[in-house]
C-alpha cells in the first residue's frame, strides 16, 4: 500500500497540516511519549502524529533529542502544538479520531488544549462490536489491515527504549498508527450504526470516557507519610509471623535437612570437577575447589553460590512450601488434596497445590498451627506488596495516585481500573489502613454515593417479580425480608429483634439475614447448591449441600418469576448465542454450544448475570455522566469525581455544598436517570436507591446527616460520638422528604425530575 508520511519541519508545514485536516474534516491523532507517567516531571511527549485521510500522515516533533536536526531554526514545539490544538482539536467542525482518546486528550489538556466536537474512539467502538479481548490497535491491524501487520517491528524498532528511538522511524511509526486508527475507527463506527449500537456508544461510552478522563486528571491525593509508617508496620508484622513460623519444629528439621542436602550436592559437584581437572593437570584450579570444600565444611561461605547453600526457608517460594508440606521426608507429609493447573493447557500438573483454599482445607491435618500462621502471613504479604509498597510506587509528582479507568476491561461491560485497581481495594471494615492513605485536598471532603442492591433491583425489574418489587418499593430490608419469608415470621416483629443487639434472638436473625443476603446475590450469578453451600459455610460451621439446595428451593417458591426469567434467558442464549442488557450491550457466549458441560453451564449463568450486572454498572456510569454535566452547567455545586468502584462514585466537594439540596438532586438523578430519552427504556417499577456517606479519607464512610455543618468535620475537635448522636436524630427521614423537611436549603428554582 502506497503511503505518504512526513515530518513537520516548519510552521509552513504545520499550516499545511491544519489545512489538510480542515479540508477532510478528520484528524486522527496519536501521541508518542517517553513512556513515563503523565504527571511526573520527567514525562515528555516526543511526537504528535496526525492523519487526515487514509494513506496520509505527518508527525510534529516535540521534546525529542533529535528534533533540532530536522526542524527550522526558532522552532518551538509547545507553540506548534498550541497552534495545531486551537485550529484542529478545538475546532468543532473537525472529527477527532484516536485509539484510546482518553489518554491522548489528557496530554492535550496538559498543554491547555480542550477538544470540542465529535470524537471517534476506535478502541471503544471495537469493544462494543466484540467485547472479547484483545482490543489493542496492533491486534486489529493484523486482523483488518494485514499489509500493516508488522509495522511495529521494522528495523528492530520494538527493542529500542522509547526515549532512545530515532526521530525518523518514530515518525513513520506514529503516522502508521494514526493512519491505521483512522481506517479502523471509521469502519467500526459505521458497523456500530448499522448494528444499532450507536446510541450506546455515543450516549454512554463516549460520554463516560470524558467523565473518567476528568477523574484520571484529578487523581487522588495520597498520604505518603502514613504510607511510610505503614511500610514499617507491615514489615514488622511480616517479620513477626516469619519468626513464629521459623520456630516450628517441623520447619527447623526441614530447613536443617535441605541445607545439608544443598551442601552435599555442592560438594559432590566440586569433587567431580576435581576429578575432571586432575586428568588435565590443572593444579591451581584443583586447589581452588579443594579450598571451597574446606571452607564449606568449616561453615565459611564467601561466594554468592556458597551463601545460597545456607539461605533460610523462603516463605514466598511456592516450590519450597510445596516441598515442606507434602514431599520432603523431614517435612509435614500432609495429604495432597489437589494439584496445580497449567495456565496454558488448563490441565493438572504433578505439583501439589498450595493455594489459599487448599491450605484452609489442610488446617485440620496440622496440629502445630503452622498453616494458620502461614495463611495470616500470606494475607499480610499481599496487603504489603499490593496496597502499601504497590500504592506508594504509583504516587506521581503532584502527590496523587492517578488510576486508569477501563471502559473495555470486562466482557460484562462493568467498569474496571488499574494502577491502582480501584475495584480491588479492601473494604474499610477488612483493613482500614489501606483506604486511610487516600485523602482529600485541603478544605474538601469525600462525598460517596452508592447504589443499594442495584443488581437485585435490576433482576426484580427484568423478572417482573412482584414480591421483590413490593419489598423494594416499601423500603424493606430485602435480605431480612427474605429470611422472614423463609422462616414464616412477621417482618416488622423480626426487624425490631434484628435492630436490638441485646435481644436473645438478635444473633440468630443476624445469621439468617447473612444467609439470605448470600443467596440473593448468589442467584444473580446462578450459584449451584454446592457453590452456595461453600459460600454459606464458615470455618466454624459447614453448611451441607442438601441444606443449600433447600435454601434455593425455598427462594424460588418465594420468587417464582425469577425462576421463569432465568429459564427464559437460558432458552434465548441457547437459541441465539448471546444476550442483551437494558442499555443495549451484547454478551456473546458461543460456548453455550460447547460439548463441555462446564462451558455450557457457564454460558447459561452469563445469560442471567450479564443483564443484571451490566445494567447496574451502566446505571451508575450514566448517572455519573448526568451529575458531571449538571456540575458543569451549574445545576449542581462544584465537585470532582475522582473514583468509581462498581456501583459507587467518589466525589471531592467543599463542606458548604454538602446540603440536603445537593444530596436530593444527586439522589433524584441516580434513582431513575433519563434512560428512556437516550436508550429507550425506563425502570418505573422500582427506584434505584442510593446511600450517601461523607469522610475525610476514603476509609471514613460516615452516613450523611441532612442539615449538618460539615465544616465541623475539618476541625481538630471533631467528635465521632457527637456526629452519630446527630445522625440518630434524622436517620429515619428518607431523602424523598428532604424538600419538605429542610425547605430552607432548597431554592425556588430547584428542579424535580
Amino acid at each position: 500500500m502506497k503511503t505518504k508520511y512526513h515530518i513537520i519541519k516548519s510552521f509552513s508545514d504545520l499550516r499545511k497540516l491544519v489545512k489538510c485536516c480542515i479540508s477532510t474534516g478528520y484528524a486522527s491523532v496519536d501521541w508518542e511519549t517517553n513512556a513515563k507517567p503523565l504527571y511526573v516531571k520527567d514525562f515528555k511527549p516526543t511526537i504528535l502524529s496526525v492523519s487526515w485521510r487514509p494513506g496520509y500522515g505527518a508527525s510534529i516533533p516535540c521534546d525529542h533529542f533529535q528534533a533540532s536536526s530536522y526542524v527550522e531554526k526558532g522552532w518551538d514545539w509547545k507553540k506548534s502544538i498550541t497552534y495545531f490544538g486551537r485550529r484542529v482539536v478545538e475546532n468543532p467542525d473537525i472529527t477527532k479520531v484516536a485509539w484510546n482518546w482518553k489518554f491522548d486528550n489528557q496530554i492535550f489538556y496538559k498543554y491547555g488544549i480542550y477538544y470540542t466536537g465529535t470524537i471517534i474512539d476506535g478502541m471503544l467502538a471495537k469493544y462494543l462490536l466484540d467485547e472479547e479481548k484483545p482490543n489493542g490497535l496492533k491486534d486489529m491491524v493484523r486482523r483488518f489491515i494485514p499489509e500493516f501487520a508488522n509495522y511495529e517491528k521494522y528495523d528492530g524498532f520494538d527493542s529500542i527504549p522509547w526515549d532512545k528511538k530515532e526521530l525518523e522511524p518514530l515518525c513513520k511509526y506514529g503516522c502508521m498508527d494514526t493512519d491505521a486508527t483512522l481506517r479502523l475507527s471509521i469502519f467500526f463506527e459505521s458497523k456500530l450504526i448499522k448494528l444499532g449500537f450507536y446510541p450506546l456508544y455515543r450516549n454512554l461510552i463516549m460520554a463516560a470516557s470524558r467523565v473518567l478522563q476528568s477523574a484520571e486528571q484529578h487523581g487522588m491525593p495520597f498520604n505518603t507519610e502514613l504510607n511510610a509508617q505503614l511500610k514499617v508496620k507491615y514489615d514488622n508484622l511480616i517479620e513477626g509471623y516469619e519468626t513464629k513460623l521459623r520456630s516450628n519444629p517441623k520447619l527447623l528439621k526441614y530447613e536443617k535437612a535441605i541445607i545439608e542436602d544443598r551442601k552435599e550436592a555442592y560438594i559432590d559437584k566440586l569433587k567431580k570437577e576435581i576429578d575432571d581437572l586432575s586428568k588435565s593437570g590443572k593444579s591451581r584450579s584443583i586447589k581452588n575447589r579443594e579450598d571451597k570444600i574446606s571452607r564449606i565444611l568449616a561453615g565459611d561461605y564467601k561466594t554468592n553460590d556458597e551463601k545460597k547453600l545456607v539461605e533460610p526457608f523462603n516463605f514466598k517460594s511456592v516450590p519450597q512450601l510445596c516441598d515442606l508440606l507434602f514431599l520432603h521426608k523431614k517435612g509435614f507429609k500432609l495429604p495432597i488434596l489437589q494439584y496445580t493447573v497449567d495456565k496454558n493447557t488448563k490441565k493438572p500438573t504433578n505439583r501439589p497445590s498450595t493455594s489459599e483454599d487448599t491450605l484452609v482445607q489442610l488446617k485440620q491435618y496440622d496440629k502445630s498451627g503452622f498453616i494458620d500462621t502461614m495463611l495470616d502471613l500470606r494475607g499480610i504479604q499481599t496487603i504489603n506488596s499490593t496496597f502499601i509498597y504497590g500504592l506508594g510506587d504509583l504516587v506521581q509528582d503532584d502527590g496523587c495516585v492517578h488510576p486508569k479507568f477501563l471502559l473495555m476491561g470486562t466482557t460484562s461491560g462493568r467498569l474496571s481500573s488499574r494502577e491502582p485497581n480501584g475495584q480491588n481495594i479492601p473494604k474499610t471494615m477488612v483493613n482500614p489502613d489501606i483506604k486511610l492513605q487516600f485523602i482529600t485536598p485541603p478544605g474538601e471532603l469525600f462525598l460517596t454515593y452508592d447504589y443499594s442492591q442495584a443488581e437485585l433491583r435490576i433482576l426484580a425489574h427484568l423478572a417482573k417479580e412482584d414480591t421483590m418489587l413490593e419489598w423494594f418499593r416499601t423500603g424493606k430490608d430485602i435480605h431480612l425480608a427474605s429470611a422472614c419469608k423463609k422462616y414464616h415470621e412477621d417482618y416488622d416483629k423480626i426487624k425490631l429483634i434484628y435492630e436490638d443487639e441485646q435481644h436473645p434472638e438478635h444473633k440468630v436473625w443476624k445469621k439468617r439475614r447473612k444467609h439470605a443476603k448470600t443467596i440473593n446475590f448468589g442467584i444473580v450469578y446462578e450459584q449451584s447448591a454446592p457453590k452456595l453451600a461453600e459460600s454459606l459455610s464458615t470455618p466454624e460451621e459447614k453448611v451441607p449441600v442438601e441444606e443449600a439446595q433447600e435454601f434455593l428451593d425455598a427462594y424460588f417458591v418465594t420468587f417464582p418469576q425469577i425462576k421463569k426469567f432465568m429459564e427464559k434467558q437460558h432458552k434465548f442464549m441457547e437459541k441465539h448465542g448471546y444476550v442483551r442488557s437494558l442499555f443495549g450491550r451484547k454478551r456473546r457466549c458461543p460456548k453455550v454450544y460447547s460439548e463441555k458441560y462446564g462451558e455450557y453451564l457457564e454460558a447459561l449463568r452469563q445469560a442471567t448475570n450479564m443483564p443484571c450486572q451490566s445494567a447496574a454498572s451502566d446505571m451508575a456510569l450514566f448517572s455519573s455522566i448526568i451529575v458531571y454535566s449538571d456540575v458543569r452547567n451549574g445545576i449542581l455545586p462544584p465537585m470532582k469525581e475522582i473514583d468509581t468502584v462498581h456501583d459507587s462514585v467518589y466525589q471531592f466537594i467543599k463542606p458548604k455544598y454538602i446540603t440536603p439540596d445537593t444530596i436530593y438532586k444527586i439522589w433524584d438523578i441516580c434513582r431513575n436517570p433519563e434512560t428512556k430519552k437516550y436508550f429507550g427504556f425506563s425502570i418505573d417499577d422500582v427506584d434505584m436507591s442510593m446511600d450517601f456517606t461523607v469522610g475525610r479519607t476514603m476509609a471514613e464512610e460516615l452516613p450523611y446527616i441532612p442539615g449538618y455543618d460539615y465544616n465541623k468535620m475539618l476541625k481538630p475537635d471533631f467528635n465521632l460520638d457527637d456526629y452519630y448522636k446527630e445522625y440518630n436524630k434524622v436517620k429515619h427521614i428518607p431523602i424523598s422528604d428532604y424538600p419538605n423537611k429542610f425547605k430552607k436549603y432548597f431554592s425556588e428554582s430547584w428542579r424535580k425530575r
